[in-house]
């Protein structure tokens, strides 16, 4: 892929004009990269150990750590106060200013000898959510599932038992309804009428098509969360959101979503943060994939690239524009090493 550079905050101004706004419908976020050979996945994801562990990782800080957390905290609130304290987590950090992006793919010395990388999204909105959203319930709770957790069993079985029931169904109904079926199908023909399919000259039948559809999809979802894997998931979605309602669809995990956490945290607030929230492709082992739509690249589908010897010089500049670690981290223990740099003899 084609790149092109930032050596200063000029050209990523430049950069954003030339992108130009969202579309309607969409809302811009950002973010940084210090080596341009990362992946856009959470750090649950960036080892094989740790996702096989996320459900321990996750209850050993809940037991461990109890005064930290609120019971009114909802899991994903939680999530994200340990993604805050560098647990790994199945969050991925974001932000809507660019320039702090832009800082976070500069600011860490130990990568000041790779090349750094700012990604740009522009978001559907139908997939931005607050916290408190059903959906978000659901794709936290899998944090709470050991690595087996896997939901492809359950819809192979949902499906058998859909295709059953549409089969029963317009079984039992056209057997009721067979007089009718016929007369309308000698009535239609003797009208000239011709078609492919019996149903097309018979409304009784295709009305029963329709709602053994209907009563299909019903079936597969009471199949799908009468699963084991399912009641339990279901267990703790409502231990945490006790007004959830007990039917998930299978198309909710395999997802992305961004979320915008409640500005009760300073550091979120102070980097205008959010979070993607990532679901699973069938088994816990395999992230969802973030739509390729998403992501935004310069003219030419360009990477955007920080090179590593500019990185020093940019966070110079974006000190001036008021973004640093210390506006950036306003916590106790992170201020420290600016204060005390503050009076280091020159």
């Amino acid at each position: 892929m084609e790149t092109t550079e930032i050596n200063s905050i000029s050209d990523l101004s430049q950069i954003l004009q030339t992108l130009g706004e969202p579309e309607k419908g969409h809302t811009r976020f950002f973010r940084g990269h210090g080596d341009e050979g990362w992946k856009l996945l959470p750090s649950i994801y960036r080892a094989k150990h740790l996702i096989e562990n996320e459900d321990k990782i996750i209850k050993d800080a809940l037991t461990y750590c109890p005064d930290d957390f609120s019971p009114s905290d909802t899991l994903f609130e939680k999530l994200v106060k340990l993604q805050h304290y560098g647990y790994s987590t199945r969050l991925l950090d974001l932000t809507a200013n660019a320039l702090v992006a832009l800082y976070f793919a500069t600011w860490n010395k130990k990568y000041h000898n790779k090349n750094g990388e700012l990604i740009i999204f522009d978001i559907p909105n139908e997939h931005i959510k607050y916290g408190d959203s059903d959906t978000i319930a659901i794709l936290s709770a899998i944090s709470l599932r050991n690595f087996l957790f896997n939901i492809s069993k359950a819809i192979e079985n949902a499906d058998s038992d859909r295709i059953q029931k549409e089969y029963e169904y317009e079984k039992e109904k056209e057997e009721k309804c067979k007089e009718k079926i016929i007369y309308e199908i000698e009535y239609e023909y003797k009208r000239g009428k011709r078609a492919h399919r019996y149903w097309e000259y018979s409304p009784t039948a295709s009305t029963i098509r329709k709602y053994k559809k209907i009563e299909g999809k019903k079936a597969f979802l009471l199949s799908f969360n009468n699963n084991a894997d399912i009641i339990s998931l279901l267990h703790d979605i409502q231990t945490d959101k006790p007004s959830f309602r007990p039917v998930i669809n299978p198309s909710d995990f395999n997802r992305v979503l961004c979320v915008r956490a409640k500005l009760n945290n300073a550091r979120i607030s102070r980097q205008q943060g959010c979070f993607l929230l990532f679901g699973i492709e069938g088994n816990k082992t395999e992230a969802a994939a973030i739509p390729d739509e998403w992501q935004r690249f310069a003219s030419n589908s360009q990477k955007i690239l920080v090179k590593a010897k500019n990185k020093s010089a940019i966070m110079q500049e974006l000190k001036s524009f008021g973004i640093s670690k210390r506006t950036l981290f306003p916590e106790l223990e992170a201020q420290a090493t600016e204060i005390m740099k503050q009076y280091e003899p020159q």
